[in-house]
């Protein structure tokens, strides 16, 4: 954790769902929160966590976002969100959810993935074409299988362009096994990033 905090990425997600490999539920008390840089974003992802356990684990560990990954109504956000900003994830198939306008005045940001069979992330990518549908001025994260190659292949060209896109969420793709981050592919990715939108903001 502290490895990657070093290289000053701009949140760090700690994924609360037991049926995750990723889950640090059982850890979360042996993790050093308070040791990343105050600049990075703890962020706590949740599945249909209970409110008031979801409010508890926030305030205990001084989360700065939520994530929420599961059938969390318009309701639970807000409530949430009256104690930290809220990002609600939506997962994407041939076409935009219809419920994005429902989530429009109780998330502060929507995260885009691939819609799979279970709660998270797929670790593949949707087509990112899709988002040209997207007039909505509510940032949103994109997620959904994103690598190493799609910096080094251009294929985020148009998506990096995005004037509602605010941050890429990178996970399973950058890592040597299940829940094992690749701290060096991480550095190279950010690196490559920031180069990458800081071009892009010059000439437009």
């Amino acid at each position: 954790m502290l490895e990657v905090a070093a290289l000053l990425p701009d949140y760090m997600g700690f994924i609360f769902y037991e049926k995750s490999p990723r889950n640090v539920s059982g850890k979360i008390d042996e993790l050093p929160l308070s040791k990343p840089p105050a600049s990075i974003r703890k962020v706590a992802v949740f599945v249909n966590k209970p409110l008031e356990e979801a409010k508890r684990i926030i305030l205990k560990y001084g989360f700065d976002r939520v994530q929420l990954h599961g059938d969390e109504s318009p309701d639970y956000c807000r409530r949430l969100q009256e104690i930290v900003p809220v990002i609600k994830a939506f997962g994407i198939t041939n076409k935009l959810p219809d419920e994005l306008t429902a989530y429009d005045n109780c998330c502060d940001y929507f995260l885009f993935d691939t819609r799979g069979k279970n709660a998270g992330g797929t670790g593949i990518t949707f087509d990112h074409n899709i988002l040209k549908d997207y007039i909505m001025t509510k940032p949103f994260f994109l997620a959904g299988g994103i690598g190493p190659e799609h910096l080094q292949n251009g294929t985020l060209g148009d998506v990096l362009s995005h004037p509602s896109l605010y941050a890429l969420d990178i996970n399973s793709r950058f890592e040597t096994s299940q829940g094992i981050k690749d701290v060096g592919l991480i550095e190279k990715f950010i690196e490559g990033e920031r180069k990458t939108l800081n071009a892009k903001r010059q000439t437009l």
